[in-house]
């Protein structure tokens, strides 16, 4: 299937009614917003922020200098983390990438609908971030990773995998789930990537920094949209740090002393931090920093080749090494101080919070959804999340490897399968323990119990939306 264009295998699709008739009224742009005004005036409204969500390839917490590591060299994010909203305790949705992904885009957990693992894709059936804000008039784009299926490589490997149960055929690809333009890798990249698609037609190969090249196709997109005086929704996913690490010399030249695949990791972090200085630049030259809401996160903490701090494992596992990961939040209109926060908040907090900021009722919402709003901690009303974030592991539908549940203070982890031998139940005190190092659950079993029930109580849920009953 080495082709030029993707081409959909149906342009027909037998969605549900409910789903047909939501994006039907997002084409037409007759959806109103929760104050009663139509999406017409919305569009007309000067005061709905721009939105920005950006997101590293395997970054660990520790993969920053504004978390004490002395080492790497990221002075556009450690900025960014000084003045805007850090959060101390940001976690993925999962611990691997295509997970957290679509976490990122509907605000529930993967695992709901079948992204289980890298390389699963996003059934069309949810409806996404892109298709929401749409509503209220937001010009869309996807630029960078995507690898949520949709997208196959020059050399004819399709993506498409995960709910093989879908009634709708179309490629999942960010043009069909509600982004205007796209210009998006299949899976991660670095140096002069050669697969790029943009807007279904293959491009490339192309020379340079990846992140770079990443950024300064957004930036063309953020600009016109600014030049029609149109809201934007701009996703900027970066292919690194993830391996095989081929950074630029120039930027391996800064960590003499290490192996040069270290170099690469290093430099390639660097590059990111590089294109994260682009962008906030082509913001302030188009004068819509301030309004602009500039997200930026990792997808799942780091392998072997980076740092996650003081934090337990990484990448692969639900200790905090593998999904507590850097966040940080950059909005000058209403973020005009530092504020640093260890309020625990997702990948999957994205969703309900735009909505919120924003405004938006979205008929017929899938539900439920994992994430909560956190606009009332981006306005200072709040000291504690109002419900505890839950993290589940499949092979399949039927295979739970591993589940952990995270609150304000105590992580809990679950018995892996029926071994409690080998995996007893675990509770860790994460506000005086982040390596998860004292197992206190002997010590507190209320404790556990308590969380537990909840724990199994979502678990349930999950059960029940992986049966289809969230699309009827």
């Amino acid at each position: 299937m080495n082709r030029k264009n993707i081409v959909d295998s149906s342009t027909t699709s037998s969605e549900s009614l409910d789903r047909r008739a939501f994006l039907n009224a997002t084409l037409a742009g007759t959806l109103g917003l929760v104050s009663g005004g139509s999406a017409l005036a919305a569009t007309a409204s000067a005061t709905r922020p721009n939105i920005i969500l950006t997101m590293t390839d395997d970054q660990g917490w520790g993969d920053v200098g504004y978390n004490a590591n002395q080492v790497v060299r990221t002075p556009v994010l450690d900025d960014m983390a000084h003045s805007g909203l850090r959060f101390d305790r940001f976690y993925a949705a999962q611990s691997v990438c295509s997970p957290t992904r679509g976490s990122c885009l509907t605000g529930r957990h993967p695992d709901r609908y079948h992204c289980f693992s890298w390389g699963y894709d996003l059934p069309l059936e949810e409806i996404t971030l892109a298709e929401a804000v749409k509503t209220a008039g937001y010009v869309t784009g996807h630029f960078g990773k995507w690898h949520l299926g949709g997208i196959p490589t020059n050399g004819g490997y399709r993506t498409d995998r995960g709910n093989l149960k879908t009634e709708d055929s179309r490629l999942r690809h960010p043009g069909n789930q509600g982004f205007d333009e796209w210009f998006s890798y299949w899976n991660f990249f670095d140096l002069d990537p050669s697969e790029f698609y943009h807007n279904a037609e293959a491009v490339g190969p192309l020379k340079g920094e990846g992140s770079e090249i990443t950024v300064n196709r957004a930036l063309k997109f953020i600009g016109k949209a600014v030049g029609q005086n149109q809201p934007f929704f701009a996703v900027i996913w970066f292919g690194n740090p993830h391996d095989p690490h081929l950074a630029l010399d120039e930027d391996k030249a800064l960590y003499p002393g290490f192996d040069p695949k270290k170099q690469d990791y290093l430099g390639e972090l660097t590059a990111v931090d590089r294109a994260m200085g682009q962008l906030r630049k082509g913001l302030s030259d188009l004068n819509v920093q301030r309004d602009t809401m500039l997200w930026f996160c990792s997808d799942n903490g780091a392998t072997a080749s980076g740092s996650n701090g003081l934090l337990r494992a990484g990448k692969g596992t639900l200790w905090e090494g593998g999904i507590r990961v850097p966040g940080i939040l950059e909005w000058p209109a209403r973020i005009d101080k530092p504020v640093t926060t260890d309020v625990p908040a997702c990948t999957s907090d994205f969703y309900p919070t735009i909505l919120e900021l924003l405004r938006i009722q979205v008929p017929n919402q899938v539900l439920p959804l994992d994430g909560i709003s956190l606009a009332p901690l981006i306005e200072g009303k709040m000291d504690r999340r109002p419900r505890p974030i839950a993290f589940e592991k499949r092979t399949d539908e039927k295979t739970v490897q591993w589940a952990a549940l995270v609150d304000n203070q105590y992580k809990l982890h679950a018995p892996v399968g029926d071994s409690r031998e080998t995996n007893p139940v675990a509770l860790y005190d994460l506000s005086a323990d982040i390596g998860e190092k004292d197992n206190l659950s002997a010590r507190n079993p209320g404790l556990v119990k308590r969380m537990m029930a909840q724990l199994r109580e979502w678990q349930a849920s999950v059960e029940k939306s992986l049966s289809g009953a969230d699309y009827r």
